[in-house]
């Protein structure tokens, strides 16, 4: 009897095995893991790029590096009957309350002690200014001065080591040259767009109402879309080249066509402004 018990465990343990080998052999009696799963081609269709590799990471490079610089910007103002936004150029207008309107647009810091350069349609008639950083942080703004004749404008904010953005030399752009537009489009932070310059010195856009306005704006098909107005328009060595400024639109959103105010006017509009506070 013991040996019988003895044979009969020995068989148990043998057929035990042979299950087990079983259900591991691929039969498909044993429903596979996701991780035997096999998704997907071998192998990328294209090989490796260096110089496609290079020129992308010249844009990460810049959204990375650039992107601390430019703020948002909250603004409660006072409604003027019928006001419209350069941001709805031409044909359309902001669908504002009789005591006081709100809106957003982008900035760029200037100086690392709060100086921050913006549209002056972001900023005109205002009661309050809030700026919003890169890193959330939040400041109530003072304006320091406004040019309509520029649609540029300064305000502050008490903060220090603020991350200035580079200014550029916009006498040096071309047309054809790949630019990146970052700001804060419909109210979505930090928003990188990437474009060429389509054409310099556009003027006569009726985009100031002013028979004495400047008008030498830089046309671009980086996507713009209201919200952006005051962001940076830069190269792809980081340096900003413009002011984000209008689109040419009929729906209210971007069709195609930006315009920037070339930084080197900004720059020279920018110093005379803070130069009354100083």
């Amino acid at each position: 009897m013991r040996g019988k018990s003895i044979l009969g465990a020995a068989a148990l343990i043998v057929l035990g095995i042979l299950f087990g080998a079983v259900l591991v052999s691929g039969f498909g009696w044993v429903k596979p893991g996701l991780a035997d799963v096999k998704l997907g081609a071998d192998k990328s269709p294209v090989m490796p790029n260096a110089g496609l590799n290079d020129f992308s990471q010249a844009f990460i490079d810049v959204s990375e590096k650039v992107t601390p610089s430019i703020v948002q910007i909250n603004v409660v103002a006072e409604a003027k009957q019928g006001q419209g936004g350069y941001d709805w150029f031409p044909w359309g207008g902001m669908d504002n309350s009789p005591k006081e309107s709100e809106g957003s647009g982008s900035g760029i810091i200037i100086s690392n002690d709060g100086y921050i350069l913006t549209n002056n349609h972001v900023i005109e008639n205002a009661k309050r200014v809030e700026v919003i950083l890169n890193d959330r942080r939040k400041f109530e703004a003072k304006v320091i001065g406004t040019d309509p004749l520029t649609d540029l404008g300064v305000i502050k904010i008490n903060a220090t080591n603020l991350p200035a953005a580079y200014l550029g030399n916009s006498d040096q752009i071309k047309v054809g040259q790949w630019v990146m537009a970052i700001g804060n489009p419909l109210s979505l932070s930090s928003t990188v767009t990437a474009g060429i310059i389509s054409a310099l010195n556009r003027g006569s856009l009726r985009l100031i109402n002013d028979s004495y306005g400047v008008e030498n704006f830089i046309q671009t098909d980086a996507v713009i879309n209201p919200g952006n107005s005051g962001g940076a328009l830069v190269d792809l060595n980081g340096a900003v080249i413009g002011v984000n400024t209008a689109i040419a639109t009929r729906t209210g959103t971007y069709i195609g066509y930006g315009f920037a105010i070339p930084i080197n006017l900004a720059q020279n509009v920018a110093k005379d402004l803070m130069l009354t506070v100083k």
